[in-house]
């Protein structure tokens, strides 16, 4: 597993490398259903992820630079929030009583460059790689929303803070022109062998992550319920209040996306010439994983690998060298069931 950036190359060689990673993750429903028609049978959960990206480019020294493309989801919910939409979906019975509705969701996808530089404090046993991606963005979303609603009834109270590139909630303020995006993120990693059998890494992605958008489109507002009106003839009723402010006929604004930062760490113990253990640890919001992998050195370069994940309860199987290689992390074969999914492969050539 590869955290560090992959800077393959050695102090002095030109290294070609380039490597992809591919991983989702979600709660109270498996990873189909929660996209599309969330008609499983309802977990426990209050969060979903998806982290994909490409990168290709070149080491020389200390140096690394080169290509970047990326799409991040992150989603956080209130389980009573999956509930409603459980039943609501599936056309099943409603309590008669408020359901909690909180839902926070953003989502980009990012085309740029990236440059580490990999710093040796006096020793070649601790090093510290910065990094940093400037990217340009025209595809974003980033809401709020947070109230509650009554069983099957169009009463309920809510407050609203959306920006978009395209008006997925209300399909109806989306502006006429894609939103022009420039963020930039910074991620570091701190690598340290301690003896010869252990090695000690830890890394944040998204240290710092900001993207600002001309011309993004937007609502931002409340829909209350004013109860207990009486008409003419003395019939009392209740009616929604709208106070939402819109980018309906183009009355765009600027916005700024900012990413959550993700924690890795790994502890590396060589146990001989033939096998090797790691123990892992991330978080990524209010979500810990932790795990443990064995590696077989069946050749001096190449390794076969397996490990197991405590909290998205996953199996991981690769192989792989210095140069080549491919990892697959899945809780179930059947991908109709599955929660999570990671695919990570990277390639590097020395030159």
């Amino acid at each position: 597993m590869f955290l560090h950036f992959n800077t393959f190359a050695s102090t002095s060689s030109l290294t070609l490398f380039s490597t992809f990673n591919a991983e989702v993750y979600a709660e109270s429903q498996p990873i189909n259903s929660f996209i599309d028609e969330f008609n499983q049978p309802l977990t426990k959960g209050n969060s979903a992820f998806t982290y994909n990206q490409f990168e290709v480019g070149v080491t020389y020294s200390a140096f690394s630079f080169g290509l970047q493309s990326r799409y991040d989801y992150v989603m956080e919910f209130d389980p009573d929030t999956a509930l409603y939409t459980h039943i609501e979906k599936n056309d099943l019975a409603f309590e008669n009583r408020f359901y909690t509705y909180n839902l926070k969701a953003k989502n980009a996808t990012s085309h740029g460059v990236f440059f580490s530089y990999k710093i040796d404090f006096n020793t070649p046993e601790i090093t510290l790689t910065p990094k940093l991606s400037i990217f340009s963005s025209k595809h974003f979303q980033d809401g709020n929303i947070n109230g509650q609603v009554l069983a099957d009834k169009p009463q309920g109270n809510f407050n609203i803070d959306y920006a978009f590139s395209k008006d997925r909630l209300f399909k109806s303020f989306s502006p006429q022109d894609r939103p022009k995006g420039l963020g930039f993120s910074l991620d570091i990693a701190f690598d340290w062998q301690i003896s010869e059998q252990l090695i000690l890494g830890l890394a944040i992605k998204d240290l710092y992550y900001k993207s600002n958008y001309a011309d993004a489109g937007y609502a931002l507002g409340s829909i209350q319920d004013i109860p207990f009106q009486e008409d003419n003839e003395g019939n009392v009723y209740s009616e929604p209040a709208i106070s939402l402010k819109t980018s309906g006929n183009n009355q765009t604004k600027d916005h700024s996306l900012t990413m959550p930062a993700r924690y890795y760490g790994t502890l590396d113990y060589r146990i001989s010439s033939l096998f090797s253990t790691q123990l892992a640890f991330r978080s990524i919001k209010n979500d810990q994983f932790t795990s443990l992998l064995g590696r077989w050195h069946f050749s001096d370069n190449w390794a076969l690998m397996a490990g197991y994940e405590n909290k998205s309860e996953a199996w991981k199987i690769g192989i792989g060298s210095k140069s080549i290689g491919i990892n697959f992390q899945t809780d179930s074969l059947d991908f109709e069931k599955a929660y999570y999914l990671h695919f990570n492969t990277y390639l590097s050539i020395l030159f």
